[in-house]
């Protein structure tokens, strides 16, 4: 079963840009491409930056969420940083459907399918880079870069296949990742034994 966003009712109802009243709004997942070109379009206000993001997350036009009351935007703010900060296993605990990464961290329940190659991918099996491909990481000039060409390597994934990801299952790849990258094999070896 597919995670599904929440649905927001409105404390007040808006007018829609069609003149029709809007009274719940259902929530959408972030995905790491999209996100990535709102918060360069927001610059660095963090007030932009939610704004931006609370578009994303709800569909509506800038004319539609300026109509919001307060309450209802700080509750769509709240999902949008949940969104942009907790990983998929959060979500996916929330609706019941968690628990799989005690049994194998090394294979990602994806929040939402991912579509590639003609395949649709409800879960990613990560492998441990090997030393060359971190030193070829290094290479990359930015951070987000160098994030991308491990995150692809590590999921077998293209890297223009990420920008598929929703910002959770990002997030959450980023979490075992940083594991693989940093943590010495006595780790690995007590995760496994238990």
């Amino acid at each position: 079963m597919t995670w599904m966003p929440p649905q927001h009712d409105l404390l007040s109802p808006i007018t829609g840009d069609d003149g029709s009243q809007i009274e719940q709004i259902q929530l959408k997942p972030l995905y790491y491409a999209a996100q990535k070109e709102a918060l360069a379009r927001a610059g660095d206000d963090e007030e932009d930056q939610f704004f931006e993001l609370a578009l994303l997350a709800t569909g509506l036009s800038v004319k539609e969420l300026d109509q919001l009351k307060r309450p209802d935007y700080v509750t769509i703010a709240r999902y949008v940083h949940e969104m942009s900060t907790l990983p998929a296993s959060h979500f996916l605990e929330q609706g019941g459907e968690g628990k799989q990464s005690i049994v194998d961290p090394d294979e990602v329940t994806l929040l939402q399918p991912l579509a590639v190659a003609g395949r649709s991918l409800s879960s990613l099996i990560l492998e441990m880079p090997v030393l060359r491909a971190t030193r070829a990481m290094k290479k990359h000039k930015t951070p987000k870069e160098r994030a991308e060409f491990i995150t692809a390597h590590c999921t077998g994934l293209m890297i223009p296949d990420l920008a598929l990801l929703t910002v959770p299952d990002w997030t959450q790849l980023q979490v075992r990742i940083d594991d693989f990258l940093n943590q010495p094999a006595a780790f690995f070896r007590s995760a496994t034994s238990k």
